[in-house]
């Protein structure tokens, strides 16, 4: 075997890997000994894909990943997906059409078997919301139609871009007000089904606007007990809603399928970064997603562009990076992890070199407005520059629901999070967050903070006799009752 030459520009990667994984399981990994070595191989957070599946294999997984998890002593979060109002076409006779560019073809809401030039669409509300000239997109934006007349349920298109369509593929209306809602009748279901689990997330797709969350949020306020909510965010409604978005959810997903069939592709690396930073601004986590690994579905090694895109989510900051056909489906799905890994940790490496990750810190130049800066921002941002001044070797933050682990994550400090909770499932929603080392505690040990901080610090080969370490509690939901207090500790 070759031994790669070292050269002035690599960097040591990390003992520790800041920005987190999620893998999504599927027929490739869904069996008790593959999901125990995605854990050994890196894995924070497990996808449930209702978008596939039924709900007995879904809670058949959901009982293996946290066997997997205790027998591992990790807290591995868990992500249930819920497929939203995705728009596809239906089945044809021969399980496929050929559309040939500038011919015409009829898009029909009745339930039909599609045949040559007639494309039947399951979305029922199809004629009624586009309009002469709008685009349709299909297959992930391969093939693409124009709208030239609408007749009752049937819509004439142009072929403007051809190609062969398959049973049941993806159709996207850019531009178009979809009047579907974003919790649908099978969001229901599987969100009642998924809340009687006991998952740590639940994603809504499509989300457009805050008040899309209103239906999901009353089922989980009637549960027992309160998991975070994700926006996926792949429509360029969410992109102009992202603010009252991120008040209303406890974390993003940059879906970027959908997202780059919705917008110009060139503008989805620049939406991403600003996704990621408007998370970060409002103290929540970002995870980015989407074709990571693509080709290791197939092939046991990425494409350098791939490896690049994953690099570039690191550099912006994301809290975590997300694997989905690679994992679930793919030939592949410990080596795409592994791989996910080793790329991680030598930009952290590199990122850790260069002013201990100060390239991700908050930049907010506070003269060049009248306004102070958010309470939980400010914090965070001074509680980063600290741990760089005094070259701290971990924070010890005490969080029994976890804000103040998302409060100081946001702010990426030089040293590892370990965010200590006696709540199980407060500790397993910290693993999505970057830099975070969750550890159960239970209420002995909280009676003395200082002693368990510095506990902590040599038990877990953080720090040693002399070195500095920070302890940090304090944060609530509101500004009103937010009152951090950060001690700086010295190890005896």
């Amino acid at each position: 075997m070759l031994t790669p030459t070292i050269t002035p520009w690599m960097s040591d990667p990390l003992i520790r890997r800041r920005t987190k994984i999620v893998a999504t399981l599927g027929p490739a990994s869904s069996e008790p000994d593959v999901i125990a070595r995605l854990i050994n191989a890196g894995v924070n957070v497990f996808r449930l894909n209702f978008s596939h599946g039924d709900h007995a294999t879904h809670g058949q997984v959901y009982e293996r990943v946290r066997a997997a998890s205790t027998a591992a002593g990790e807290p591995v979060a868990i992500l249930a997906d819920l497929c939203g109002p995705k728009i596809r076409v239906g089945r044809f006779e021969e399980g496929s059409i050929r559309l040939e560019s500038g011919s015409h073809v009829v898009v029909t809401t009745r339930a039909v078997t599609g045949v040559a030039g007639l494309i039947p669409s399951q979305y029922v509300e199809f004629a009624h919301d586009v309009r002469q000239g709008d685009r349709v997109l299909l297959d992930d934006g391969l093939l693409e139609l124009r709208v030239e007349a609408i007749d009752g349920s049937e819509v004439a298109c142009r072929v403007i871009n051809g190609g062969v369509l398959k049973d049941h593929k993806g159709m996207n209306l850019p531009g178009v007000q979809v009047s579907a809602p974003a919790f649908t009748e099978k969001d229901h279901d599987d969100a009642v089904f998924a809340l009687g689990l006991g998952v740590d997330f639940i994603a809504l797709s499509f989300v457009r606007r805050a008040l899309d969350f209103d239906a999901l949020k009353g089922l989980i306020a009637d549960a027992s007990y309160t998991p975070h909510v994700i926006a996926k965010i792949e429509k360029p409604e969410a992109l102009e809603a992202i603010d009252e978005i991120l008040e209303a959810c406890d974390g993003i997903m940059v879906a970027r399928g959908d997202l780059g069939v919705e917008l110009p592709p060139e503008i989805v690396p620049i939406a991403q970064r600003r996704l990621i930073a408007r998370a970060r601004a409002f103290g929540k986590p970002a995870i980015v997603a989407t074709q990571m690994l693509e080709s290791m579905v197939f092939n046991p090694r990425p494409t350098r562009a791939e490896v690049s895109d994953i690099s570039t989510a690191v550099f912006d900051g994301a809290d975590a990076i997300m694997l989905s056909a690679e994992s679930a489906s793919g030939a592949h799905p410990v080596a795409a992890v592994e791989m996910m890994d080793r790329i991680a940790r030598q930009v952290e490496g590199y990122l850790w070199t260069e002013k201990a990750f100060d390239a991700t810190a908050f930049q907010h130049d506070v003269s060049s407005t009248s306004m102070p800066l958010p309470l939980h921002q400010a914090i965070a941002r001074s509680l980063a520059q600290l741990s760089r001044d005094l070259r701290v070797r971990c924070i010890i933050v005490l969080s029994s629901s976890g804000i103040t682990a998302m409060a100081v994550a946001a702010g990426r400090p030089a040293a590892p999070v370990v965010v200590v909770s006696p709540d199980s499932s407060a500790c397993r929603r910290a693993n999505l967050l970057w830099g975070t080392v969750p550890i159960q505690g239970d209420g002995n040990d909280l009676q003395d903070p200082h002693a368990l901080a510095r506990r902590l610090a040599v038990d877990l080969g953080f720090a040693s006799a002399g070195h500095y370490i920070l302890a940090v509690t304090g944060f609530k939901s509101t500004a009103d009752e937010t009152s951090p207090t950060i001690t700086t500790l010295r190890v005896f």
